[in-house]
């Protein structure tokens, strides 16, 4: 019978997926950087185009 209580499997748990969720982080980070280079290549401005970033979903 398992006797930890709900918090000790909860981080149990996140152990377990840091790695995956680091990966995910990695991915998501190009994508941003990408998106933003992409944005100022096709004449948005710095600012226009970190106000996208920010402000928009990750993938559309």
């Amino acid at each position: 019978m398992d006797t930890r209580n709900k918090y000790e499997k909860s981080i149990e748990h996140m152990n377990e997926m840091l790695p995956y969720v680091i990966q995910e982080w990695d991915v998501k980070a190009k994508f941003l950087k990408k998106k933003h280079d992409r944005l100022i290549a096709e004449g948005f401005t710095e600012e226009q185009a970190l106000e996208i970033v920010k402000t928009r979903p990750i993938f559309e």
